[in-house]
């Protein structure tokens, strides 16, 4: 019976008095809280070449998570509305990096938790989000990628011969690991390979080149990786 009058207070008054003292409280905490988050993606984030810079929203995510979750935490019809309002919003802007993510969830999750009122469990957060991306900077091997994959755009001038051609793909499946032909295009007296590849070694990236010109002149030659930092 307790649990049915709940449930029955919940839907006829859903607006519970909230202590204007602790929601002021909560909501501080949330914007130092929020800071916090945008000083360490400075620190360890910031300066990588594709950030979005994504943390000057910080200090408005973490405040109205916050003041969203005190407002529906007291109120069944709110929660099941905002539920239904999650199942069809889709959100298009590009996340360029997975990192992102995790600083956004890290805000988002800090703000949960002040909006419960859990401040102990928001200083354990911040002290393993802080040990994570302490070992993530100074212990980068522990985190590191051992992939190497990408892709090479090859121009070459003037037609090929047929021999010439096997002995181009010949050459870069022996330099390259699982390496395949994407498509072979031919404009202006210019033929151009789209080559991808899961590895390509140091020692043969450095000799590619002069091995390529031995067999065909070379107009242009670009080697992209989709991971940053495969060369250092």
């Amino acid at each position: 019976m307790n649990a049915l009058s709940k449930i029955q207070q919940m839907l006829i008054n859903p607006s519970i008095q909230i202590d204007i003292t602790d929601f002021i409280l909560s909501m501080l905490i949330s914007a130092v809280s929020a800071f916090i988050a945008s000083v360490l993606y400075q620190v360890f984030y910031e300066n990588r070449a594709t950030g979005s810079r994504i943390h000057r929203s910080f200090l408005l995510i973490g405040p109205s998570v916050t003041a969203l979750f005190i407002a529906i935490q007291f109120s069944l019809p709110l929660s099941l509305g905002l539920i239904g309002a999650l199942t069809i919003i889709r959100f298009r802007t590009p996340i360029k990096e997975p990192e992102e993510i995790g600083f956004i969830m890290l805000v988002i999750a800090a703000s949960i938790v002040c909006a419960t009122f859990n401040y102990l469990l928001l200083i354990i957060l911040f002290g393993l989000a802080l040990i994570v991306l302490i070992l993530q900077k100074f212990l980068p091997r522990l985190f590191k990628s051992k992939r190497s994959d990408g892709v090479l755009l090859l121009t070459l001038d003037g037609g090929l011969t047929t021999e010439t051609k096997e002995r181009i793909l010949r050459l870069l499946g022996d330099k390259t690991l699982g390496g395949s032909l994407q498509s072979i295009s031919y404009t202006d007296s210019l033929t151009t390979f789209h080559y991808s590849f899961t590895g390509l070694p140091l020692k043969h990236l450095e000799n590619l080149e002069s091995s390529l010109k031995e067999l065909t002149p070379i107009r242009k030659m670009h080697i992209y990786f989709n991971r940053q930092g495969v060369l250092i």
